[in-house]
């Protein structure tokens, strides 16, 4: 998230790992992919992680 901070881009954290109703959103919006972070954009899923070839 400090990519995000540091571009001044305002977001949401959801803690996916202790919050049971947030794990199930992430999960149907990344097609049950359990990647974090699951990255949504105005509702509309983008990707998962960080990684290269990026996920999602």
């Amino acid at each position: 998230m400090a990519h995000y901070r540091r571009a001044g881009t305002p977001f949401t954290e959801y803690d996916a790992q202790n919050d049971r109703a947030a794990k199930a959103r992430m999960l149907e919006l990344a097609g049950g992919d359990p990647t974090v972070p699951c990255i949504v954009v105005d509702g509309r899923y983008r990707q998962s992680g960080w990684g290269k070839p990026l996920r999602g």
